[in-house]
């Protein structure tokens, strides 16, 4: 059995907790069952080809622009074309607004793994997750990524201050999780 791996103290920063949420949403998105975003795609393409087909068609026989089909069609590809556009900005107003609002972002945090699971202590609050708890723990050029069914939690590779801890870590991952554990 591996002796406890205790982590040390850190401190969220904004840029680097913006980035962590970014990161849990792309694993998120790539969990996701594949064939319904595709399927979002296509339908999406198909949509926007039919508009432009239409559109071409009474233009061709008309000669004047459809302005009509314009509407019908253009305004919601621009819509979404917007939303897309505008996401991330959305994303990064709301991680500031919950850093802003939310005390316990900005207390100190302690990061404990051990035989019995994964312990979060902050100045208010506490998270205790066994080993079932954990659905799969990812790890990418900055952060530990651990998810459960109901939330998300990460690890920042700068609050492993020595590269044999973090070995220490990885193994005692691989050791409780095994094939959910996805690190190097």
């Amino acid at each position: 059995m591996s002796r406890p791996s205790s982590i040390l103290r850190w401190r969220v920063q904004s840029d680097e907790h913006y980035r962590a949420l970014r990161t849990l949403r792309r694993e998120h998105a790539r969990q996701e069952r594949r064939i319904w975003r595709e399927l979002r795609l296509v339908s999406l393409s198909i949509f926007a080809l039919i508009g432009i087909a239409i559109v071409a068609r009474r233009w061709r026989e008309t000669h004047h622009v459809p302005i009509a089909y314009l509407w019908v069609f253009g305004v919601p590809l621009l819509a979404i074309g917007i939303y897309a556009a505008t996401r991330p900005l959305a994303m990064k107003r709301a991680v500031k607004r919950q850093l802003d609002d939310d005390p316990s972002t900005h207390q100190e945090r302690s990061y404990t793994l051990d035989f019995a699971g994964l312990r979060i202590d902050g100045e208010s609050f506490h998270v205790e997750l066994n080993w079932a708890q954990l659905i799969v723990v990812r790890e990418t050029n900055e952060f530990l990524l651990f998810d459960t069914r109901k939330s998300a939690f990460y690890l920042p590779k700068r609050a492993i201050q020595w590269p044999e801890r973090l070995e220490g870590v990885r193994d005692l991952l691989v050791e409780y999780l095994g094939d959910r554990a996805d690190v190097r």
